[in-house]
């Protein structure tokens, strides 16, 4: 039950967007690799609600775990939620993941639910609005558009803010934990539901995370801070991580260049370009510096245009927001077809800017998202089942191709 009210929330979130919505990237992008943004051809089964328990910290864990059906052992994902999401967020990354052959585990950690979801309210009452704008039948007035992204803005670096005044060294500490516990909980686990027997794969485990997440993924990969107290607290049996909105080089928070370096597992980090931290002067520039200062080899930095931090939770907001950079949007008027080499982007054309006076069409979210998902399963293809086709995907799309900055070192 909590999955189909999973995906009937989705379905609501997404009930004002128009059918056509805009594509990923061209279609050779998804064709030329076998990559697609569609469901893969696993059957996925799911275990909602499970418990394991530290008795170091005399602590229960709630899990939610999702697995293909048939066969196994699959390449196990640890999905690390966001200060104040959950156990049950990111249900559209898990999903995908899990169709495509991975066994996915998302752990709910101590921070869960405490964080005052300003996004998601902004979201609902912006929905609100524009289906009277709808109604009415007339565009939201610049005034308007502008209030909105004001708002958006604030609300989420005041997410940020409150999240890093109340989570250090000890919460995070915990959450890595939470990480390893799984790990040593997955024989366990297979004992008490006999639907998961023989589904992970214990030599092939991966960790990814949003935010905080990215935090205790970059931990659990090898991460250390120099703070108060020191934490240096890898796990060695992960093989590779994934962070999403990772936080870079804070002196405040005891990350320094060298709190990366003994990041040396494969990883890859992504950011977009309307991602930003709590202070102002933390951009996507200010992310890339968890992996300019990474152990080189087998690291990716992903940078989306347009990407806003909540975009990789899935999240999309349904109204007309200006943007600061120039990402793609659809172009009624392009003479060349989807596929043509003389279109380097099919049926888009780079968006007005706020300056220009041009609000965002608001399906680029969508579209967006995709990028996350097809990105981050061609990293776990190719570090964690060790399919050539994998780095193909990567290496070919290295560079800038619709929207997306690949780097890697």
């Amino acid at each position: 039950m909590r999955r189909l009210s999973t995906v009937a929330a989705l379905l609501l979130a997404f009930a004002c967007a128009s059918n056509d919505a805009p594509k990923t990237a061209p279609t050779t992008f998804e064709k030329s690799t076998g990559y697609s943004v569609q469901p893969g051809k696993e059957a996925v089964g799911v275990v909602p609600a499970a418990t394991i328990h530290d008795p170091q910290r005399n602590r229960d864990v709630e899990l939610s775990i999702e697995y293909p059906i048939k066969g196994g052992p699959y390449p196990l994902i640890i999905l690390s939620h966001a200060y104040g999401a959950s156990e049950q967020s990111y249900e559209q990354l898990a999903s995908y993941w899990t169709s495509n052959g991975y066994a996915v585990i998302r752990p709910r950690h101590a921070d869960a639910g405490k964080g005052p979801d300003a996004m998601r309210a902004i979201f609902g009452e912006q929905t609100n609005a524009e289906r009277e704008r709808q109604q009415r039948g007339r565009r939201p007035s610049r005034q308007e558009i502008d209030k909105a992204a004001a708002a958006r803005d604030d609300a989420e670096r005041r997410q940020m803010a409150r999240t890093w005044e109340t989570q250090r060294e000890p919460q995070w500490r915990d959450r890595a934990r939470d990480v390893s516990l799984v790990i040593d909980s997955l024989d366990d686990l297979e004992q008490r539901f006999f639907e998961l027997k023989g589904k992970f794969d214990h030599a092939r485990i991966g960790v990814a995370g949003h935010d905080l997440g990215a935090l205790t993924a970059m931990l659990a990969g090898g991460a250390k801070t120099f703070g108060n107290p020191p934490l240096s607290i890898g796990d060695p049996r992960v093989k590779a991580i994934l962070a999403m909105s990772p936080v870079g080089v804070t002196a405040s928070l005891g990350l320094n260049p060298q709190s990366f370096a003994d990041i040396r597992v494969p990883a890859m980090f992504m950011t977009g370009s309307e991602d930003r931290g709590a202070a102002q002067n933390e951009d996507w520039q200010w992310r890339k510096t968890a992996y300019a200062n990474a152990a080189p080899g087998d690291k990716y930095f992903v940078l989306l245009q347009g990407a806003r931090h909540a975009t990789f939770a899935g999240t999309f907001a349904p109204v007309d927001i200006p943007q600061t950079t120039s990402i793609p949007m659809r172009n009624p008027d392009n003479p060349y077809p989807p596929g043509d080499p003389r279109n380097p982007y099919p049926d888009y054309q780079p968006a007005r800017t706020s300056g220009g006076g041009g609000p965002v069409n608001p399906q680029i979210g969508r579209a967006t998202f995709n990028d996350v998902r097809l990105l981050s399963l061609a990293f776990w293809d190719a570090y964690l089942k060790g399919e050539a086709r994998g780095r193909e995907f990567l290496d070919k799309t290295a560079g800038t191709l619709g929207g997306v900055t690949i780097e890697k070192r």
